[in-house]
């Protein structure tokens, strides 16, 4: 088969097209043949080798899939070669306590496609049946290609963990990004009133356009006490923090027993923390970096639901994918970086 990959860590250069081996089902296995995928910062990390891959070389990177089923394994019943469908994005061992639950994200040996397995730039991949999902009603191929992974980290950060409720205030940094979109979106969809925080000017007005109530522009300890302000000193009660460095100015943002939810690292892995700031705040914190199948299912019906669809910034082929991932690395674009499989 065709695919974009690497071999070796580095910057967009390092992507190439190449011809590798055909992947063949295991059992539990169907091999998808994708339509088309996005960019994000986990395709990212793992091509300039900061997320450490778990791949033999070449490596192929790629974590949204939509397409179409090539061909099934034994063991596998309800899905069939040709028929449309999605994957979620995080899969485990098959046989723990979390596993059993569908909560792969809480399996000691849970994996990600792109990351610890082939992913989607290429022609075929092959993916345990379990995390994959006939083609939901409402969206095009196009969008779906580009909400699997934002769109169910999202969710499962606002709605599972956090457990918003309509009427709250959430606080979400980094809102012009993949996941920040997407953030609003959710908390469009589930009546939260919104505070995005952005370092871009120019992207404001497309924050409001979709959904913020209030947007602030600062960052660090400024946007916590910007936030604070625009809550009458109260702070919010849910702030998404997808930096990761920037932890204690998010405790600073909360009201007293808030939530804080980390979904990333993009700002660093290490963050400085108040120990006062913490007890005195009392809030609860939650980690997140992927979601199940069934909060995906959950995300798309609530966006179906309400008519709610993605922010598509750019349309490119996937031999553009270097082009594309400089591109989504200069900051400049907003809404998701969409790849066709066109070769």
């Amino acid at each position: 088969m065709r695919a974009i990959g690497f071999y070796r860590a580095g910057g967009p250069e390092v992507l190439e097209e190449m011809e590798v081996s055909d992947p063949a089902p295991s059992i539990g296995e169907v091999v998808i043949r994708p339509s088309y995928t996005s960019v994000n910062n986990l395709d990212i990390l793992v091509r300039s080798g900061i997320a450490k891959t778990a791949m033999q070389s070449p490596y192929i990177t790629g974590t949204d899939i939509v397409g179409s089923i090539e061909s099934v394994g034994k063991g596998v019943t309800g899905l069939v070669p040709g028929e449309k469908v999605v994957a979620s994005t995080v899969f485990g061992c098959g046989q723990c306590a979390s596993c059993s639950k569908g909560e792969y994200i809480l399996c000691s040996n849970w994996k990600v496609p792109g990351l610890h397995s082939r992913g989607s730039y290429g022609e075929l991949v092959a993916l345990p049946a379990s995390i994959v999902m006939k083609k939901p009603s409402g969206f095009s191929e196009e969008e779906l290609g580009c909400m699997p992974l934002a769109l169910s980290a999202s969710w499962r950060s606002i709605k599972t963990e956090a457990r918003a409720l309509e009427g709250e205030t959430i606080a979400i940094r980094g809102a012009s990004g993949n996941v920040g979109i997407f953030s609003i979106l959710v908390a469009k969809a589930l009546g939260l009133h919104i505070i995005a925080i952005t370092r871009s000017e120019q992207k404001a007005a497309q924050l409001r356009h979709l959904g913020a109530e209030t947007v602030v522009i600062a960052k660090g300890a400024e946007s916590a006490k910007e936030v604070n302000e625009a809550t009458s000193g109260l702070g919010a009660d849910i702030v998404i923090d997808p930096i990761g460095a920037t932890m204690n100015d998010s405790i600073s943002m909360l009201k007293n027993g808030g939530r804080l939810v980390l979904l990333g690292t993009i700002g660093g892995a290490e963050s400085n923390i108040s120990i006062k700031n913490l007890y005195w705040k009392s809030p609860s914190i939650y980690g997140v970096h992927n979601a199940s199948l069934e909060e995906l299912m959950d995300a798309f019906a609530e966006f179906g639901r309400k008519n709610m669809h993605p922010v598509i910034g750019r349309k490119m082929k996937i031999t553009q994918a270097s082009e594309a991932h400089g591109l989504f690395s200069s900051g400049a674009q907003f809404g998701k970086i969409l790849l066709k499989h066109a070769w």
